[in-house]
C-alpha cells in the first residue's frame, strides 16, 4: 500500500511542504497551472527536504486531457473556470480579457493510472471552482473511491450562475464516499 498526497492547486507550494513535514512517509503529487509560480513551488519542495518522490506537473486539474483557458488574477484566485467574482480582500480582479492556455489533466484519469485501491490517498483540491466539475466527474466514473481524504476548498460563493442547491448536492455527494475536510 502506498501513501500518497495529491495537492490540486499547488499555488506557491507553502502547503505542499507542509504536508511534507506532516507525512514524510508519502509519495507526493503537485499540479499548478501558473507557470509564475513554479519557482516558488520547487524552492519549498528543496526546503522541505523530502527525500522520496515528489512530482510537480505545471498543468490545471480538469475532467480531461488537453489545453484550457487560465485566466490570470491575484495569485490566490486564477482559475479556470468563468464568472468567478474575486472578493475585494484581494487587489485585482481575474483578467478575462487575456485567458492563458495551459495544459489540462484529466484528474480522474491521473487517479487511476497512478494509484491503486488499498492506496492510502490524501488530496488537497483548491482548484477555484473547477472543483465542481472534476468532483462531478470523479462521482460519475468511480474514481472518488480511491480518495481516502479530500481537503476541499468550495468556491460556489465566488460564481453567481451557480446556486447553494447545486453546492450542496455536489458536497453531499462527495462526503458520502470519502473523508472530506474544510479547507480554506
Amino acid at each position: 500500500m502506498r501513501k500518497i498526497f495529491v495537492d490540486c492547486g499547488a499555488n506557491l507550494g507553502v502547503v505542499l511542504r507542509r504536508f511534507m513535514h506532516e507525512l514524510p512517509d508519502h509519495d507526493f503529487y503537485a499540479f499548478e497551472p501558473n507557470v509564475s509560480l513554479l519557482p516558488s513551488i520547487h524552492a519549498n519542495l528543496q526546503q522541505a527536504d523530502h527525500t522520496g518522490l515528489a512530482e510537480v506537473s505545471p498543468s490545471a486539474v480538469w475532467t480531461e486531457n488537453g489545453t484550457i483557458d487560465l485566466f490570470l488574477g491575484h495569485h490566490e484566485s486564477s482559475t479556470v473556470m468563468p464568472g468567478k467574482r474575486v472578493p475585494p480582500m484581494y487587489d485585482q480582479q481575474i483578467d478575462y480579457s487575456s485567458p492563458v492556455p495551459v495544459p489540462a489533466v484529466d484528474f480522474s484519469a491521473w487517479l487511476r493510472r497512478t494509484v491503486a485501491p488499498g492506496d492510502h490517498v490524501v488530496v488537497k483540491m483548491d482548484i477555484e471552482g473547477a472543483e465542481y466539475p472534476v468532483l462531478r466527474k470523479l462521482l460519475a466514473d468511480g474514481t472518488i473511491d480511491l480518495v481516502s481524504v479530500l481537503y476541499v476548498e468550495w468556491h460556489h460563493d465566488r460564481f453567481p450562475a451557480m446556486s447553494r442547491a447545486e453546492h450542496e448536492q455536489v458536497a453531499a455527494a462527495v462526503s458520502a464516499r470519502v473523508d472530506v475536510r474544510h479547507w480554506d
